[in-house]
C-alpha cells in the first residue's frame, strides 16, 4: 500500500513538473515579428533582457552624465544560438520542416522557446531563454537535442552541437577586465569586473559603478558539444550571473550549479506558478482568447521589471519602474531607462493589486531620493522636495538635453508622487509606512507646491505659471487644470496625514490649505467644460489624455461638466497619442455609464498598439514610430479592466480606509471576469463580475474584521464575507473594524 502511494505521489508530481501549459497563457508563432524591437522582453527585477536583443541590463546601473544618463548596456552574453552538425555540415533551415520551427513565449512558466524540427534528418532541437526567478542573478539557456526515430540511418544524422554566443558591439557604458579567465578546477569561473565610464550626479554618485559577470562556460570561441548517435538526448545548460557583489554572483553560481538543469527550471516555473496561483491573475471567461493572451501578456511584462518576492539572496534596493522596463533602456526611444510619471500614475495603480510589497518597492525609490528632490527644489529656487520630470539612479534631474522645458515644466510629478502614496495609503491602510514613508516625502511635495504657487492676494486666487500639464504639445502655459488639480489633491493630503504622523504644526498645514483653497480650476461656464489651461481654444488638438485625467484617476469631478470634457477632448486628441490614453477615455465612459463609447475606446487602446507576435504594446499606433514594450499603455490598459469595467476603486472617507465595489460590466465578448486575488490591508480579497452584478469574497485570518458603510450606519461582516452587488444597488463600501 506504502508502495501504491509513493507511487501516485511521483506520477503526481511529475505531471505538475510537466504540466501542459493553458491557452491562455502560451503564445505561438511560427514566424517572428518583422521587428525584433517587439519580442519579448525578460526580467526577473534585477537583470533584464529582449530575446535576440544585444544588451542586458541590470536594476539600478546606469552610465552617463546628467541628461545623458541611461541605462548601462552590458554585452548579451546570454544570448546563444545553436547549430546540429557533423562532419559534412550543420543543418540549415532547408532541412527544417515546414512550419517546423516554432517561436514560443510561455507566460505561466517564463520563458521563452524556440523548437526546431528536422524530421527527415531525425531530430528536433528546442533552445529557451530566461531570467530566473528565484536565482534572480542568474541568467539562463538551456538547449534540448532529441533524436527521432525514422526510417533514416543514423549515420548521416548530427554526431555534435555548436553553441555560438551572439552579445552585439562591446559596450560603451562600461569598461571590463578579465579578473579570473576560469580553469578545470571546481568554483574557478571566468569573471569580468566592469566599471561604468560616467558619473550621472558626483555629488549623489561620487564613484563609478561596479559590476561582476560570471560564467559557467566560456563562450569566446563556439563550443561544441559531441553528441554520439547512441545518445538519444543531448542537454546543456550555460548560465551566466551578475551582481555589485563578486562574492554574492558567485554564490547564486554555485547554487544554480548544484542543480540538475530540470530542477533549475523547475523551480524557475514554480516561482512564476506561484505568482500566477497566488499573488495575481485574471481569468477572462467566454469567447477571450486573443483579450486573454493580451491580458496575460501585459501582466507578465509589467511583472517582469519587478523584483522577485522571494529569492535566494536578499534584493538590491530598487531603482523604479520605466516606461519600457528593465530589459530596456540605452535608447532615447526607451526613454533610456528613467522613471517619470509612468511608474505612479500609470503603472502603480495595477502593481498594487499584485501585491502590496511589490507597490512598496516601487516607492521605496522615492523615499530613497527625497534628498535629491529637496536639492532639487533649492537649485531651482523653491522649498521642499521636487521630484525631477526623469531621474535614474541618483534621483537628480536626467531629462534628454533635447528637451529642457520639459524638465522645468512637468512640475505635476511631485504631485502626482503624492497622489500615489495616498491611493496606496488607502489601499494598504498601513499607518506605520504612512508615517514612515509617505508623510515625509507628502510634507515636502506640499512644501514645494507652496513655494511654486503664484497667488494673487486681491483676486483670492492661486496659479501655477508657466507650466506643462501631461499634454506635452502645450508648453509654458497657466494654470493647466490637471497640474493644479492635482496639487491640491496633494496639499490636503499633506494636511490630513500630518496630524496622524504626530505633526502638529497648525501654521504649516493653514499655509498649505490656503494655497489648496485658492487654487484656480478652469471651467467655462457657457459650454460646461475644463479648459485645459488658460488660453486653450476649443478644437485645438492635444496630445493625450490631460484633462479628461481629472474624472479617473484623480475622482476630481465626477459631474456632467466631465462628460463634456470627454465629448470635447475626444474629438482632439491626435491618432498617433500613446495608448494609455483611450484606456483613460475608456474607463472614465464606464463611470459615466456611456458603455457603448467606453467599450469602443477599450477597444481602440489597445488593437493598433499590441504587435500580434508576442504582445508586445508599443507607445504609440501602427503606421507611427514609438518605444517598444510599453509598459505604460499595458498600465493604462489594466486599469481599465479593473477599475472600469471590474468597479473597484480604494479610497477614504474621513479617517477611515475603504475599499469600494460600483457598477460592473464587462468588455466585448466576454461573459464574465475572475481575479483571484486583490489585497486590502492584510487581507486578500477575489472579485468575479459580469455585466450587472459581481461578487465580492474578502479573508482577513488575523485583522479585526470588516464593515460594510452605508452612511453613517455600519454592518460587522467578520473577519471574512461574501457579497453580491447588482449595479442598480449603491455601491459597497468596506472598511475594517475599528
Amino acid at each position: 500500500m506504502l508502495k501504491r502511494i509513493l507511487f501516485v505521489v511521483l506520477i503526481a508530481l511529475l505531471k505538475s513538473c510537466y504540466a501542459e501549459t493553458p491557452e491562455t497563457y502560451l503564445l505561438k508563432s511560427h514566424s517572428l515579428p518583422p521587428d525584433l524591437n517587439f519580442m519579448p522582453t525578460l526580467g526577473n527585477g534585477h537583470l533584464g533582457y529582449t530575446v535576440f536583443g544585444d544588451s542586458i541590463f541590470m536594476n539600478g546601473v546606469y552610465n552617463g552624465a546628467g541628461g545623458n544618463s541611461k541605462r548601462a548596456r552590458i554585452p548579451n552574453w546570454i544570448n546563444i544560438s545553436t547549430e546540429a552538425c557533423n562532419r559534412f555540415g550543420c543543418a540549415s533551415a532547408d532541412d527544417v520542416d515546414v512550419n517546423g520551427t516554432s517561436y514560443e513565449m510561455d507566460l505561466r512558466d517564463g520563458y521563452f522557446r524556440e523548437r526546431t524540427t528536422y524530421r527527415k534528418l531525425g531530430f528536433s532541437v528546442e533552445q529557451r531563454t530566461y531570467p530566473h526567478k528565484f536565482y534572480n542573478r542568474a541568467l539562463v539557456y538551456e538547449v534540448v537535442a532529441t533524436r527521432i526515430d525514422n526510417k533514416n540511418s543514423r549515420a548521416n544524422s548530427p554526431k555534435f552541437l555548436k553553441l555560438t554566443q551572439y552579445p552585439g558591439k562591446s559596450s560603451d557604458a562600461f569598461d571590463f577586465v578579465v579578473v579570473n579567465n576560469g580553469g578545470s578546477s571546481s568554483g574557478d569561473y571566468r569573471t569580468l569586473r566592469g566599471r561604468t565610464k560616467e558619473l550621472e550626479f558626483a555629488k549623489f554618485q561620487p564613484d563609478p559603478q561596479e559590476i561582476f559577470v560570471l560564467f559557467s562556460e566560456s563562450l569566446e570561441q563556439p563550443l561544441q558539444l559531441q553528441w554520439p548517435t547512441w545518445q538519444d538526448q543531448l542537454n546543456y545548460s550555460i548560465i551566466i550571473t551578475i551582481d555589485r557583489d563578486e562574492g554574492v554572483a558567485r554564490k547564486e553560481l554555485q547554487a544554480v550549479l548544484e542543480l540538475s538543469s530540470g530542477n533549475l527550471l523547475q523551480k524557475h516555473t514554480e516561482s512564476w506558478n506561484s505568482f500566477w496561483d497566488n499573488e495575481f491573475s485574471i481569468e477572462l471567461r467566454g469567447d477571450a482568447l486573443e483579450l486573454s493572451h493580451i491580458v496575460n501578456a501585459g501582466i507578465f511584462y509589467l511583472v517582469s521589471s519587478l523584483p522577485s518576492i522571494e529569492t535566494n539572496q536578499k534584493n538590491e534596493p530598487f531603482y523604479g519602474l520605466s516606461p519600457t522596463g528593465l530589459g530596456r533602456g540605452n535608447l532615447e526611444a526607451d526613454y533610456q531607462g528613467h522613471n517619470f510619471w509612468d511608474t505612479e500614475i500609470w503603472m502603480l495603480p495595477v502593481v498594487s493589486q499584485f501585491g502590496l510589497e511589490y507597490a512598496k518597492q516601487v516607492l521605496d525609490y522615492r523615499k530613497s531620493k527625497l534628498e535629491a528632490a529637496k536639492y532639487h527644489a533649492n537649485v531651482t529656487g523653491y522649498k521642499g522636495a521636487r521630484f525631477p520630470w526623469e531621474s535614474a539612479y541618483t534621483g537628480t534631474e536626467v531629462t534628454n538635453p533635447c528637451c529642457p522645458e520639459v524638465a522645468q515644466q512637468e512640475i505635476h510629478i511631485s504631485a502626482d508622487i503624492s497622489f500615489a502614496l495616498q491611493k496606496f495609503f488607502a489601499q494598504s491602510a498601513d499607518k506605520v509606512w504612512a508615517c514612515e514613508t509617505a508623510w515625509p516625502i507628502a510634507a515636502e511635495v506640499a512644501e514645494f507646491l507652496v513655494s511654486r504657487a503664484s497667488c494673487e492676494d486681491s483676486q483670492n486666487m492661486c496659479h501655477y505659471l508657466r507650466v506643462m500639464g501631461p499634454d506635452e504639445d502645450h508648453p509654458d502655459v497657466n494654470d493647466n487644470v490637471y497640474t493644479n488639480a492635482v496639487a491640491k489633491i496633494a496639499l490636503e493630503f499633506a494636511e490630513w496625514l500630518g496630524p496622524m504622523c504626530g505633526n502638529t504644526s497648525t501654521a504649516l498645514f493653514e499655509s498649505w490649505r490656503e494655497v489648496s483653497d485658492r487654487l484656480v480650476i478652469l471651467r467655462d461656464e457657457v459650454l460646461d467644460y475644463h479648459p485645459q489651461h488658460q488660453g486653450y481654444m476649443p478644437n485645438t488638438i492635444v496630445k493625450q489624455a490631460d484633462t479628461i485625467l481629472l474624472g479617473y484617476p484623480l475622482r476630481f469631478d465626477n459631474s456632467a461638466t466631465h462628460l463634456n470634457d470627454l465629448r470635447f477632448y475626444a474629438n482632439v486628441t491626435r491618432e498617433s497619442g500613446p495608448a494609455m490614453t483611450w484606456s483613460m477615455f475608456a474607463l472614465n465612459y464606464l463611470t459615466s455609464w456611456q458603455d457603448k463609447l467606453a467599450n469602443e475606446y477599450f477597444e481602440r487602446g489597445y488593437r493598433s498598439y499590441v504587435r500580434p507576435e508576442f504582445k508586445v504594446w508599443s507607445e504609440t499606433p501602427l503606421g507611427y514610430e514609438g518605444s517598444a514594450n510599453f509598459l505604460t499603455g499595458i498600465g493604462g490598459f489594466l486599469q481599465a479592466l479593473i477599475f472600469g469595467y471590474g468597479g473597484l476603486d480604494f479610497g477614504r472617507l474621513d479617517d477611515q480606509f475603504l475599499m469600494i465595489i460600483g457598477p460592473t460590466r464587462t468588455p466585448p465578448n466576454v461573459d464574465e471576469v475572475h481575479i483571484n486575488s486583490i489585497p486590502y490591508g492584510r487581507a486578500k480579497c477575489s472579485l468575479t463580475f459580469r455585466n450587472h452584478s459581481c461578487e465580492i469574497v474578502c479573508w482577513d485570518s488575523f485583522g479585526p474584521g470588516f464593515q460594510k458603510v452605508q452612511g453613517q450606519r455600519r454592518t460587522s461582516l467578520g473577519r471574512s464575507f461574501n457579497l453580491t452587488h447588482r449595479n442598480e444597488d449603491p455601491p459597497i463600501e468596506i472598511s475594517f473594524l475599528s
